[in-house]
């Protein structure tokens, strides 16, 4: 089962590039100043991440299939990158929740009571 070692550093390094190719979207995309430019630079951040997180979740499922095989010294490269998406995405979801739910909701309760 060796022959997994290669395909799950190579699910790694592709993953790598398309996590590092979403900040760099981030850059790189147009901003023409209108109230638009924000949700366009996201929306491509966030087809990188998906890309990203589809990739992950091949390096551990091939990960999982080469541990069950005898394949021991796999685990880390294989499980860092989708525990890495997970982490990153659901941070975003997070702070999302922050910013349009909870805030709005915390200055309408500071309005009342002060």
């Amino acid at each position: 089962m060796q022959k997994m070692r290669p395909v799950i550093l190579g699910l790694a390094a592709v993953w790598l590039v398309l996590f590092l190719a979403s900040f760099v979207s981030l850059r790189v995309t147009q901003i023409d100043g209108g109230s638009q430019s924000g949700l366009a630079r996201l929306a491509v951040f966030l087809t990188w991440q998906v890309a990203a997180f589809v990739v992950a979740m091949l390096g551990a499922c091939a990960t999982r299939y080469a541990v069950t095989r005898g394949v021991e010294r796999i685990k880390l490269v294989g499980y860092a990158p989708l525990a890495a998406s997970v982490l990153l995405v659901g941070s975003f979801i997070a702070l999302t929740a922050v910013r349009l739910y909870w805030t709005p909701l915390l200055e309408a309760a500071m309005r009342f009571f002060c």
